[in-house]
C-alpha cells in the first residue's frame, strides 16, 4: 500500500485528534454508565478512598488529575471526559504503529482510519468511560508483541508497561491472563519462534513482573492490597457472561470492521499457514472476543479492546480487496451516510422549526421539556460546514485502496459532530440529570439535606449537581419508583407512607418508568 505523505499525515492526526475530543465537554451524563464511572472518581478527589481501591485505577488516577489541574475549567464531569479523548488518541496512534510494524509502511494510516469507522467506538470513546483505558493498554500491548520481532527494545517495554498497567490499573488478573496468551500463542507459529522475539518477550514479561510486583509490594504495606484485590482479584472471573449476551451486539459493534477482517481472511485463507503476518491479529481476536466474557464497565464495553486486532486484519483487507468489492463498500458507505445526514437535518428541523409537523408532534412528546431556540450559531455554522465538507470531499478522495475506509471514517465523524452540535440539548432535555435534580432543588428549602433512596447513578448526579448534606434522618425525602406496566405516575401517592407529604415528582422523559418522588416527612401532631 502506498505511504502516506508528511503533509497528508499531518492533516490526519489533526482531523482524528478534534474527532476523538469533540464533544466531550459542555454536557451533562446522558446514560447512567457515565455517572457510575464518575462515582469513583469523585470519592478518590474526596479522600474516600485510595485509587487502587477503584474499579479502573489508571483511568480514576488520570481523569481525576484532569479535574484536579483544571484543564477543561471548573466542570467535574468535562475533566473526567477529556481522559476518554487522551486514551482514544493513544489506541489510534499504536494501532497505527501496529500495522506499520506488522505490514510495512503504508498500512499505519488506514488501521487508524479503520479503527475510527467502527460503530462500536464512537459513543463509547465520547464517554465517560473507563474501557477507553482499556482500549490504550491492549493497543500498546499489541504493538509491543508485534515490535518484538524487529524492534526488540521498544516490544520489550511497550509489552512490560502495558502488561502491568492492565493487571494493576484496569481489570486486574483476566487481562493479565489475556495478556500472557496473547504475548505466548504465537510461538505456536515457526514464524514467531525466532531468538529475537523470544529475547524481546522475556525481558518484557520480566519488566512487567518486577512493576507488579513492586506495586503489590507497595500495596500490601500501605494496607491497599485489599481494596485492589476486590475489584482486580480472582473474583474478577465469577460474574462471566453468557456468549449470547457477551457477543449480541458484536455485529453492529465491530461494522465495518469484521467484513473487511473477513475479507482478508478468505485473500489469504489457501496460505493462512504461511501468511505470518495475520497470525497474531487472528490470536487477538480470539483471545480478546474470549475475554469479553468478563464484564467491563458499560454493557459493550468489554468488546472494545477486539475492535483493534480486527482494525489491523481490516487494514490488511482493504489492501487486498478487489476493485468490484472495494467500489460496492465505498458507494454503500456514501449511501448510507447521505442518508443519515439527511436523516439528522430533517429531524433537526422537526425539533428546531416543527417541519415535518407529524415527525415534530412525535419528537416534541418524546421530549416535552425541550424548548427550540437552545442551539448556538457556532453549532449551526459547525454542523451546516461539516457536511457541505464531507459532500464536496467525497468525489475528491482518491481512488487508491485507502477510500472504502476513509468514507466510512469521516461518514463516522460527520455523524458525531452532527450529533453533539445539532442534539445535544435535545439529547440534555430527554437524558441528562441535571434538569431533572435543578427541578427538584427548586421545591427544597436552600440548603436543605436530602434522605436519598435511589439508584446509584441518581446519587452520583446528586453529589455532582447539589452541595447540601446527605442524611438519613433528614425530613426531607427523595424516591424512585419504578411504575408497572399499565399504570400512572398519579397512582403512586397511594403508596406514600403515613405522614409523608408528596411534594414533587419528576422523570427523565426517555426514562419515563422510572419516576423520582420528593416526599416531605411530617410527623403527626399528638
Amino acid at each position: 500500500m502506498t505511504s502516506t505523505s508528511p503533509a497528508k499525515l499531518f492533516w490526519l492526526v489533526l482531523l482524528l485528534a478534534f474527532w476523538a475530543f469533540y464533544g466531550l465537554t459542555g454536557r451533562d451524563a446522558w446514560k447512567a454508565e457515565e455517572a457510575l464511572a464518575l462515582a469513583p472518581i469523585l470519592d478518590w478527589l474526596e479522600g474516600l478512598t485510595s485509587v487502587w481501591s477503584t474499579p479502573a485505577p489508571l483511568f480514576t488516577l488520570v481523569a481525576g488529575a484532569a479535574i484536579k489541574l483544571g484543564i477543561a475549567g471548573s466542570d467535574i464531569q468535562d475533566g473526567a471526559r477529556l481522559a476518554s479523548g487522551l486514551f482514544t488518541c493513544i489506541a489510534l496512534l499504536f494501532t497505527g504503529f501496529s500495522a506499520r510494524v506488522l505490514y510495512g509502511p503504508g498500512f499505519g494510516a488506514p488501521a487508524a482510519i479503520a479503527l475510527v469507522g467502527g460503530f462500536g467506538l464512537m459513543l463509547r470513546a465520547h464517554a465517560l468511560s473507563p474501557e477507553t483505558a482499556l482500549l490504550a493498554a491492549w493497543s500498546v500491548l499489541l504493538y509491543g508483541v508485534i515490535a518484538a520481532k524487529k524492534r526488540p527494545v521498544s516490544g520489550m517495554l511497550a509489552i512490560g508497561l502495558a502488561l502491568a498497567t492492565l493487571t494493576l490499573g484496569l481489570r486486574g488478573l483476566p487481562d493479565l491472563a489475556a495478556g500472557l496468551l496473547i504475548i505466548l500463542l504465537p510461538l505456536a507459529s515457526p514464524a514467531w519462534r525466532d531468538r529475537q522475539y523470544q529475547q524481546s518477550v522475556l525481558r518484557g514479561l520480566l519488566l512487567a513482573a518486577s512493576v507488579t510486583g513492586i506495586a503489590w509490594t507497595y500495596l500490601w504495606a500501605s494496607d491497599n492490597l485489599s481494596g485492589w484485590l476486590h475489584w482486580h482479584g480472582l473474583n474478577r472471573f465469577a460474574p462471566l457472561r453468557t456468549p449470547a449476551s457477551a457477543f449480541s451486539e458484536l455485529p453492529w459493534f465491530a461494522w465495518p470492521l469484521w467484513p473487511l477482517a473477513l475479507s482478508a481472511i478468505w485473500h489469504a485463507h489457501r496460505r493462512l499457514a504461511r501468511a505470518h503476518e495475520l497470525h497474531l491479529p487472528l490470536i487477538a481476536v480470539a483471545v480478546l472476543l474470549t475475554s469479553a466474557l468478563v464484564p467491563a464497565w458499560s454493557r459493550d464495553g468489554a468488546l472494545m479492546p477486539a475492535l483493534l486486532p480486527l482494525a489491523l486484519l481490516a487494514a490488511y483487507g482493504v489492501d487486498n480487496l478487489r476493485r468490484g468489492a472495494a467500489q460496492a463498500f465505498y458507494w454503500f458507505g456514501v449511501l448510507l451516510f447521505a442518508f443519515l445526514a439527511l436523516a439528522f437535518w430533517t429531524y433537526f428541523a422537526a425539533i428546531e422549526w416543527g417541519y415535518p409537523t407529524k415527525l415534530a408532534l412525535r419528537l416534541a412528546r418524546l421530549t416535552p421539556s425541550y424548548r427550540p431556540g437552545s442551539i448556538e450559531t457556532a453549532s449551526y455554522v459547525l454542523a451546516a460546514g461539516a457536511t457541505l465538507l464531507w459532500i464536496i470531499a467525497i468525489p475528491l478522495f482518491p481512488r487508491a485502496k485507502i477510500r472504502p475506509v476513509l468514507v466510512w471514517a469521516t461518514g463516522m465523524m460527520l455523524v458525531w459532530v452532527l450529533i453533539s452540535a445539532l442534539f445535544r440539548p435535545w439529547l440534555e432535555a430527554g437524558w441528562a440529570y441535571r434538569p431533572l435534580i435543578a427541578d427538584m432543588s427548586r421545591h427544597l428549602p436552600a440548603g436543605a439535606c436530602l434522605n436519598t433512596q435511589v439508584d446509584p447513578a441518581m446519587k452520583t448526579m446528586l453529589r455532582l449537581h447539589r452541595t447540601a448534606p446527605e442524611r438519613t434522618t433528614c425530613p426531607w425525602t427523595l424516591k424512585l419508583v419504578v411504575l408497572e406496566a399499565g399504570k400512572s405516575r398519579a397512582s403512586l401517592g397511594n403508596s406514600v407512607a403515613s405522614g409523608n407529604h408528596v411534594i414533587w415528582q419528576g422523570i427523565r422523559p426517555r426514562y419515563k418508568t422510572q419516576v423520582y418522588q420528593l416526599e416531605r416527612h411530617e410527623p403527626e401532631q399528638p
